[in-house]
C-alpha cells in the first residue's frame, strides 16, 4: 500500500474516533434530553461503519499490525454504547439486575439445599 493511500485510512479511521470520543463526552458530562440521546445513539453505527471501512482496508492491504486499534476503539465502543442504552431504558437496566440478583439468590438457595442433603 503507498503512503498517501495508508494516510487517507489512517485520517478516516481518526474521523470515526473522533465522532466517538464526542458522544463519550456528551453523555458524560451534558444534561442529556431524552430525544438528543435518542439522536446521538442512532448515529453509533454510522461511526462503526466508517472505522471499520478503513480499519479493514488497512488489515487487509497493509502488512503493519492494526489489532490494537481495532480492540482500543471497540472497547470504547461497546462502553459507550452500553452507557446509552443504560440512559435511554435506566428501568431495562435496573430490573434486569434485580432479576439477575434473584436469579442468583435462588440458584445459592439450590445449591446450599442440594449440599445439605
Amino acid at each position: 500500500m503507498d503512503s498517501a493511500h495508508r494516510k487517507k485510512l489512517v485520517r478516516q479511521r481518526a474521523v470515526a474516533k473522533s465522532s466517538l470520543t464526542r458522544l463519550q463526552n456528551f453523555i458524560e458530562v451534558s444534561e442529556c434530553k431524552l430525544h438528543d440521546l435518542q439522536v446521538r445513539y442512532e448515529e453509533l453505527p454510522n461511526i462503526l461503519c466508517k472505522f471499520e471501512t478503513a480499519q479493514n482496508e488497512l488489515e487487509t492491504t497493509d502488512e503493519n499490525d492494526y489489532s490494537l486499534d481495532r480492540e482500543s476503539f471497540e472497547q470504547q465502543y461497546f462502553q459507550v454504547k452500553a452507557k446509552f442504552m443504560e440512559l435511554l431504558h435506566p428501568a431495562d437496566t435496573q430490573g434486569r439486575s434485580a432479576d439477575n440478583q434473584g436469579q442468583l439468590t435462588m440458584l445459592l438457595s439450590l445449591a446450599i439445599t442440594r449440599y445439605r442433603e
